[in-house]
């Protein structure tokens, strides 16, 4: 398959499937047409974008979806590894949302003090 039918299948760019081969996280073979080169990819490709789409979903970057993806390669995941997986990104996020939360009070509070300060322009 060439980059346009892999992007009009899975509604991406071909700029970003190619960056995502940039990265390594898919690949594609060279493949002679005349005298031009094109990437031809295998339509595994399609089940690994969609892999890499519900990965990101996740929250991970794709710096982060690359080695997960290459560590558990073709084979199926068992429920209790997923399970274990997902409680995992849900504690890291509950992290992430508590530090934005902590974020958020500060930033009411600061706003709260602006508004109540009788020298506007100046920090408290």
């Amino acid at each position: 398959m060439f980059v346009n039918e892999i992007a009009r299948i899975t509604e991406m760019s071909k700029d970003g499937i190619r960056h995502y081969e940039e990265l390594g996280l898919i690949s594609s073979s060279p493949r002679q047409a005349g005298s031009r080169t094109y990437r031809d990819y295998d339509p595994s490709v399609l089940k690994r974008i969609e892999q890499i789409r519900q990965a990101q979903q996740l929250g991970l970057s794709l710096k982060e979806i690359g080695p997960l993806l290459d560590m558990h390669g073709s084979r199926e995941i068992s429920n209790e590894e997923t399970v274990a997986f997902l409680e995992e990104r849900r504690s890291v996020i509950g992290k992430k949302i508590a530090e934005l939360r902590a974020i958020e009070t500060f930033i009411d509070q600061k706003i709260e003090r602006y508004r109540q300060s009788t020298k506007p322009g100046l920090p408290t």
